[in-house]
């Protein structure tokens, strides 16, 4: 990580000198507006599925669907990762739009690829359909191995974000996000298994209190909230979800695409109490509690 630092002070040093070398030989007069915020909104965080050797074939060279990261995180115990230690790769600058995203939705925004950074982390995620079930199941239909990721891998995550989060302190906590989050019927990464408790604990991103998930539980027990008051909370949330008043497929991928990232343990995609008690001290916590 000390090299990746080096190496990126160096491209921002020649930038610089770049920049004043232009204004001192040329008619460029620069004047900084403070009109101005960065690109980068999110971080988008996903499992490879494949091993580090595809991944970098997939990620940096022409296929017939073209996709690309900022960054790779390989993994250790990956017989394609032929280096005696982690080290970090990047593929695209952050300031450059990577293709990682794909269709996406959070929060209101879509095409997420414009404004985030992609962030792919070795792991042979995999998710099938039952063949013999209907068109329109939900999630289960979907069966899914989550292998945990490597501590290595997390610590190495870990540094990266937090470099992140000072080149880019306007990124909210909420806005961390898996690509389950944002497609939320056909990706599942990074997954289940993947630690965003943890993440949370090393000052990244978002995680429920207890004391307010306790007092959620103790008033849904008795009385929980109506379908149309868990889509508009899984929308104030971030997630893509149209009121229909009707517990349907696109709100099951929702919430089971919530229950990924803040409540792993069962993800069915079914919103019973402890869910929708996590769901509300969220909205409490980060979106001014809107809906309590």
């Amino acid at each position: 990580m000390r090299g990746f630092t080096r190496s990126l002070m160096m491209r921002w040093c020649l930038a610089i000198f770049a920049l004043s070398a232009l204004t001192a030989c040329s008619d460029v007069v620069f004047i900084e507006s403070t009109n101005q915020n960065s690109r980068i909104d999110y971080v988008v965080l996903h499992a490879t599925v494949v091993d580090f050797a595809e991944s970098v074939r997939l990620l940096t060279t022409p296929t017939a669907n073209p996709v690309s990261s900022h960054y790779l995180i390989p993994a250790a115990n990956d017989p394609s990762y032929k280096r005696n230690r982690l080290r970090l790769h990047q593929f695209v600058e952050e300031q450059h739009r990577a293709w990682h995203a794909g269709p996406s939705y959070w929060a209101g925004e879509t095409a997420l690829n414009d404004r985030s950074i992609g962030i792919e982390i070795v792991n042979f995620l995999s998710c099938e359909t039952d063949p013999d079930a209907d068109p329109d199941s939900g999630p289960e239909s979907l069966h899914c191995d989550f292998p945990p990721f490597e501590d290595a891998q997390i610590v190495m995550l870990i540094d990266l974000l937090k470099g992140i989060q000072q080149r880019y302190p306007e990124i909210d906590p909420l806005d961390f996000v898996a690509h389950s989050d944002i497609v939320i019927e056909y990706r599942s990464d990074p997954g289940a298994q993947f630690p965003w408790q943890r993440l949370y604990e090393a000052g990244i991103g978002a995680w429920h209190d207890e004391e307010t998930k306790s007092r959620y539980e103790a008033e849904f027990a008795s009385e929980p909230p109506s379908i149309e008051r868990l889509q508009a909370a899984l929308l104030r949330l971030g997630y893509l979800v149209e009121p229909t008043g009707e517990l349907d497929r696109q709100t099951r991928f929702a919430v089971r695409a919530m229950q990924l990232r803040f409540r792993p343990s069962d993800h069915s995609g079914e919103p019973d109490v402890e869910t929708m008690a996590i769901l509300w001290s969220l909205l409490d916590k980060y979106r001014d509690g809107e809906l309590s």
